[in-house]
């Protein structure tokens, strides 16, 4: 009780220097992206594996728990470009941020590891996982993939949910589809595969392809084909009662209209992740967002024990320059210019009340 309360205290420092583009925020990030593992055993077609392989490894276990404690994080995402179930340790890892700093974890996962570790998942302690899903036809699926199997997947979530009834705790299961021009013309099916497999909720995320990053819109998209088809999911949604964000979707489709990419405006309001948000490469390096993993000569705010601690990081010229930028709206990241879902207070308040976090905001 008393960590969640000192966790809440923190959020509620966080946001008032978001909100005033603070430089230097006194309070400490509330969440955190750890790399703590670099392997995996897919290369799928939107992942930036498929761009660019990185040497694969493991954090050990020792230094995650340096940077954890470095943070103390009221929320972790225990993800990077590695597959966060091969890590040989994982659950030692996840459980260290929930006991010791009464952290929501949450991970996003190929879901192919299910089935072995499906009592491991139940009793980790995470909050909430996320299934990568790049098509909802087995056949899509498993071409955009790299030749993961429909049917292994949802073999995986059944063994996890029967985990979870006979234990009497596990995760809540979300699925992250990715949209891109190989997969949006499925969206509707997605629906009945989260439906068949009792998903809690759908998060449509647009593909962070090379070209076209532009509100998550891809370049190739047919705007009135993708419009029918954010429809179609969205009643089928409605009537099978799946929590998803296609509301957004729809919005941002009537926001960019028949535009190309290169005319699209970013869209509206301030970016909050440099003040809220961090990331924990494998090997300690920081990085504001994610996204930056794209880019990987760019955004790097400094490593730590190279750099000083994490305290001079955060509060180093590099992450200040960062949020002068977003604060006057000019971007010398690339992938800020070309960000497709800048985290600011309409679009997580908009997640929050669709509860699309199941498990992770509790």
């Amino acid at each position: 009780m008393v960590r969640k309360t000192i966790g809440r205290s923190r959020a509620l420092r966080v946001l008032p220097e978001a909100l005033l583009g603070r430089e230097a925020p006194r309070a400490r990030p509330v969440h955190m992206h750890l790399e703590h593992t670099t392997r995996c055993d897919h290369v799928c077609s939107t992942c930036i594996r498929a761009v660019r392989i990185d040497g694969e490894e493991d954090m050990p276990v020792a230094e995650a728990i340096g940077y954890i404690d470095a943070i103390a994080p009221k929320f972790m995402s225990l993800n990077g470009i590695g597959e966060p179930l091969m890590h040989p340790e994982w659950d030692v890892i996840a459980r260290h941020a929930i006991e010791r700093h009464g952290a929501s974890v949450g991970m996003a996962t190929t879901g192919t590891h299910f089935r072995d570790q499906a009592d491991r998942i139940a009793r980790s302690g995470v909050g909430l996982v996320k299934v990568s899903f790049h098509g909802a036809k087995p056949r899509t699926f498993s071409r955009l993939a790299s030749g993961r199997k429909l049917e292994v997947v949802e073999d995986g979530i059944a063994a996890v949910l029967e985990a979870k009834e006979r234990l009497g705790r596990g995760p809540s299961i979300r699925m992250n589809y990715v949209v891109s021009e190989q997969s949006f013309r499925e969206m509707h099916e997605a629906v009945e595969v989260a439906v068949r497999t009792r998903m809690d909720a759908i998060y449509f995320k647009g593909a962070l392809v090379q070209k076209g990053r532009r509100s998550g819109l891809a370049a190739e998209h047919d705007i009135d084909e993708l419009t029918a088809a954010v429809s179609r999911a969205a009643r089928l949604a409605e009537e099978r009662g799946m929590r998803t964000n296609l509301d957004h979707w729809s919005r941002e489709i009537q926001r960019v209209g028949q535009l190309p990419p290169e005319d699209r405006s970013p869209p509206a309001g301030r970016c909050l992740v440099p003040w809220v948000s961090v990331f924990i490469r494998v090997d300690g390096q920081v990085l504001p967002c994610c996204n930056c993993t794209w880019h990987p000569d760019e955004g790097q705010m400094g490593r730590i024990g190279e750099d000083g601690d994490f305290e001079q990081v955060w509060r180093g010229e590099r992450f200040r320059r960062l949020r002068r930028e977003m604060t006057e709206g000019t971007y010398s990241l690339t992938i800020c210019q070309d960000c497709p879902d800048p985290v600011t207070v309409g679009q997580a308040g908009e997640m929050a009340m669709q509860r699309l976090w199941p498990g992770f905001l509790t």
